[in-house]
């Protein structure tokens, strides 16, 4: 059993290593002709993922799919279990988002370059300081008409469980007026358990919420506590 997940596993970093390097010089052919030149990725980075997911063998249900809107942006809050999350949604979520991404990401190589050409939200320590800085900075991919996801606990569990969310990490949905549509993640915790990069064939659920708006300072905080809620709820 071990020396088949060592197989697995080898093999799928070896498809996801070359499969990036293709798919990007594919990509390169299509973004003179985007009008909006982050688009291509963006479509690129769901096909990836997909293509990704489809070579895991692991089985993903999604649920709530139709409480997505369509017709206007969206931030999307998701409880984090492990790295495989961002696959996932990337995967799974069907219509144009950008992540909020942590900026050492952007410093890996090609990688760092891909995540810039995105557009995608680069988060640093001087905007975690200032929730005004986060909040104008979400404000401007809103709109574009491009969605943003976004995790509240604010980094990856350490148990499994779903962590509190961080008090500012909503406000840009105050201002903006711009609903939020609660994502849980169930499974992926265990895909590459804590202490090992040996993958698991591990079932996930991706479960979407009823979008909720937050529309006064004064429901600020109830309105936090009901995304959780609706999250932990979708976890059970």
């Amino acid at each position: 059993m071990l020396i088949l997940r060592l197989v697995h596993t080898l093999i799928f970093y070896l498809i996801v290593g070359v499969s990036f390097f293709v798919g990007t010089a594919i990509l390169l052919c299509f973004v003179p002709f985007a009008k909006q030149k982050n688009r291509p990725f963006l479509v690129a980075a769901r096909i990836w993922s997909r293509f990704l997911i489809f070579f895991t063998g692991i089985k993903i249900k999604a649920t709530g799919l139709e409480n997505i809107p369509r017709d206007k942006p969206v931030i999307f809050a998701a409880n984090h279990q492990a790295a495989a999350d961002i696959l996932l949604l990337a995967g799974f979520i069907p219509v144009h988002f950008r992540f909020a991404i942590k900026k050492e990401l952007f410093k890996i190589p090609i990688f760092g370059w891909y995540l810039r050409k995105s557009h995608y939200l680069l988060i640093d320590r001087e905007m975690i300081l200032s929730a005004y800085k986060l909040v104008d900075a979400i404000t401007e991919i809103l709109e574009t008409g491009d969605s943003l996801l976004i995790f509240p606990e604010g980094t990856r569990t350490r148990t499994g469980e779903l962590g509190k969310f961080k008090r500012g990490s909503l406000l840009a949905a105050l201002k903006t007026n711009v609903p939020v549509v609660p994502v849980a993640i169930s499974g992926s915790y265990n895909i590459i358990p804590a202490g090992t990069w040996l993958m698991n064939y591990c079932p996930v659920k991706l479960s979407f919420g009823k979008p909720i708006e937050i529309k006064s300072e004064a429901d600020y905080n109830a309105k936090v506590e009901e995304v959780r809620e609706s999250i932990a709820r979708m976890l059970k």
